[in-house]
């Protein structure tokens, strides 16, 4: 794959932000969480034009620099109508719970199951994968797969949340588990792994 793919930790919950873009410097970036300045000084210094933001969930550790990226670079985001007021009605959706604010912003593209979103040479597929909240969704793009807090190396990520449900995700881990083996997994949070290695290591997908 010729495009190139940047991972920034941000946020005081060390989240995995991850920008990817292609020959042309066309970018689209997955989870913003948090630490906005960084975000901007990595899409500057690299030169990139932002097209749009992918969330994979509503937490507020994902989305926490949304507002401030489309305020300066005016670009839609994507997200499942089941989470998108986790964005957009920060208050109601109890985004403080963790000890963090979030400022609200707008969802223009709601994605679920089997959608396609057009970048560069491939299609970005959005897989439906609830579980750590009802609305969460992993991005499929040629052989990276964003997983969001879905899927991580070597465990999965909490369903104990109100907003979660933990039968639902033993069927989203299933879904994953069908994916080729040789496909990397950039996770929500720690270091990245492959579909193949998680079927042999993982304990929450080895015994499905």
């Amino acid at each position: 794959m010729q495009e190139k793919i940047i991972k920034l930790v941000v946020g005081m919950l060390q989240e995995n932000c991850y920008i990817l873009y292609d020959e042309d410097k066309n970018a689209f970036i997955v989870d913003p969480g948090g630490s906005s300045d960084l975000i901007i000084e990595t899409i500057e210094k690299n030169k990139l034009n932002l097209k749009f933001i992918l969330i994979t969930h509503g937490h507020v550790d994902h989305v926490g620099a949304v507002a401030r990226l489309k305020e300066k670079y005016s670009v839609d985001v994507y997200m499942s109508e089941i989470d998108k007021d986790f964005l957009e009605s920060p208050k109601k959706m109890r985004s403080s719970s963790f000890g963090l604010e979030t400022t609200p912003a707008t969802v223009e593209h709601t994605v679920k199951d089997g959608d396609e979103i057009p970048f560069g040479k491939y299609m970005i597929k959005v897989i439906e994968t609830p579980g750590h909240t009802v609305g969460s969704v992993c991005y499929l793009y040629n052989n990276v797969l964003f997983s969001g807090d879905t899927l991580f190396n070597g465990s999965i990520g909490r369903t104990d949340f109100p907003e979660s449900d933990h039968e639902k995700m033993q069927d989203s881990l299933k879904k994953l588990k069908s994916l080729d083996d040789k496909i990397y997994v950039l996770c929500g949070h720690g270091p990245e792994t492959q579909i193949g290695n998680e079927k042999l290591n993982n304990p929450f997908m080895r015994n499905l």
